[in-house]
């Protein structure tokens, strides 16, 4: 009885699989609206101001990962206690938070480079 339950519901599957085809071919064609409104970016500022918004929001990531990395570093220290290998491991850590504030700084200042190239203020 469950063989047969299984190749039932295999068949059944296999079925509605092979009708998705032909139910999307079965559908009324329409024209698309045109859209009313223009897109976000019209303008060589409305392109500066996408990757302004992108690069604040990566450098936003950027700052929380440092900040828990360094609370882990330093959660790492504490409980240490003498171990070489956790302490290795703490400065590890510690180092890469210090990576990420870089990369955050970079984000902030990245802008205004690739606004003085394209010739902006």
């Amino acid at each position: 009885m469950r063989k047969f339950f299984g190749k039932l519901s295999t068949g059944v599957g296999v079925a509605i699989i092979s009708l998705v085809p032909f139910l999307a071919m079965a559908q009324l064609p329409f024209q698309a609206p045109v859209p009313i409104t223009p897109g976000p970016i019209s303008s060589t500022q409305g392109i500066i101001d996408l990757i302004n918004k992108v690069l604040y929001w990566v450098a936003t990531l950027f700052w929380i990962a440092a900040a828990i990395f360094i609370f882990y570093a330093a959660f790492l220290y504490l409980t240490a206690s003498g171990e070489q290998e956790k302490v290795t491991k703490a400065s590890r850590q510690f180092l890469y938070a210090v990576v990420a504030i870089a990369v955050g700084l970079m984000a902030y200042g990245l802008p205004t480079l690739v606004r003085s190239f394209l010739g902006g203020q």
